[in-house]
């Protein structure tokens, strides 16, 4: 007999009283017990005079879909829970929101969501649209269909680095998930963390998309703060003003100050800005889209200041703080780098030492991995005195 089944062996009442009695919590960022939730659903529907539903999706802020590896998996079991959600609050209006990038996930649902009556919704959740019905995570609808068929255990998924998502107990430490040499960061809860957090379990961590992270001393902090950010710009719906206009304004910083053309205000303004988004936007997008920056600059003001005062990126990683040059001493003139230069930016013939056109170079290092010579090299420093001009093999000489 399927969790369904079983639930409607009951009444509705029944089934709210075992979601009770079960404890049951709605997951991800809005975190309280499901039958409250329910419950304010009910009352909201009857304030604002509209439909009762159910609406199963992931928080808005969720650019990373991780957690949609559940859904993917047992998508059996998602639509059943949502129809014992309905069920319980006596509804038939049921949807499904699937991020609308993940196209073909859309097209592989859409009989088993017609078995069950769930209408499939590309996008993220328009909370307006949504008053007077329950919104609930998509892990909360297959955690409500385990209970209904004595399978549910409670636990936390977690992906570290893009790894297979897997649900592990809560008294279990980050730090026996990862690798814990070379931690410069860790990035969990939409947040950045010290390496210290490690000793957090991954209950008390509120690792709510399923997201851990590690940093080491290769990646840069800013950096993954601007992709956080861009992440976030490209779907957030923008219709509140100070989401899309935060979310512009905190990208292009982060943006700018990787570029080497940063201020030292802009850690005050992200700051600033930051905060005004987690008060005065509506859903989870703009509430918590923000984090990244905020405690990326809060907790690595250094690292900043090493970008913006230094023009330094002591990760290495941000390509304006990086330069590449051919060291004339060890170049053969074999054309090897010459050919496999995406933007043709490497001047030189047979025999002649060849020279990288800094204004065009992207430093994708190309070039690098196919110098036998070690010829080529990259710095952070001082460009040593190199040619101007095309000069033969072995007759440059360093005035």
């Amino acid at each position: 007999m399927s969790a369904l089944e079983n639930a409607k062996n009951g009444s509705s009442q029944d089934v709210l009283n075992k979601i009770q009695e079960a404890n049951l919590s709605e997951y991800g960022l809005c975190a309280q017990p499901l039958f409250d939730r329910l419950m304010a659903a009910k009352e909201e529907s009857a304030e604002e005079q509209k439909e009762l539903g159910i609406v199963a999706a992931l928080n808005n802020a969720d650019t990373d879909h991780a957690l949609l590896a559940v859904l993917k998996e047992q998508p059996e079991q998602v639509m059943e829970g949502i129809s014992i959600a309905a069920y319980a609050l006596g509804t038939e209006k049921k949807s499904l929101q699937i991020p609308e990038e993940e196209t073909d996930l859309f097209e592989s649902l859409k009989e088993t969501a017609e078995k069950y009556g769930v209408e499939l919704v590309s996008g993220i959740v328009n909370v307006r649209a949504a008053k007077g019905s329950a919104v609930l995570h998509i892990v909360t609808v297959k955690n409500l269909a385990d209970l209904f068929d004595g399978a549910y255990e409670d636990g936390v998924y977690v992906s570290v680095n893009g790894a297979d998502l897997q649900k592990v107990a809560k008294d279990k430490k980050i730090a026996e998930l990862i690798d814990t040499d070379d931690v410069k960061a860790l990035y969990f809860g939409y947040e950045y963390h010290t390496p210290e957090a490690a000793e957090t379990t991954v209950g008390e961590a509120g690792i709510t998309n399923g997201v851990v992270r590690v940093l080491t001393s290769k990646d840069c902090i800013v950096q993954g703060a601007q992709k956080e950010l861009l992440a976030s710009r490209k779907t957030s719906c923008g219709k509140c003003v100070f989401c899309r206009e935060g979310l512009i304004q905190l990208e292009h910083m982060q943006k700018e100050i990787t570029e080497g053309r940063g201020k030292v205000e802009f850690i005050d303004l992200t700051k600033e800005i930051g905060e005004a988004m987690c008060y005065s936007t509506p859903c989870s997008m703009g509430q918590v889209s923000a984090k990244a920056a905020l405690s990326a600059t809060e907790l690595f003001t250094k690292e900043y200041e090493e970008h913006i005062k230094k023009k330094n990126c002591p990760a290495g990683a941000c390509t304006s703080f990086v330069n590449i040059y051919i060291d004339p001493s060890l170049c053969n003139g074999c054309g090897e780098c010459m050919d496999v230069c995406p933007k043709d930016c490497i001047e030189g013939k047979a025999k002649y030492i060849h020279m990288i056109d800094d204004f065009d170079c992207t430093k994708c290092g190309k070039c690098m991995e196919v110098c036998d010579e070690d010829a080529i090299v990259q710095t952070t420093g001082k460009l040593p005195k190199l040619p101007n001009r095309l000069t033969k093999v072995g007759k440059f000489k360093k005035r």
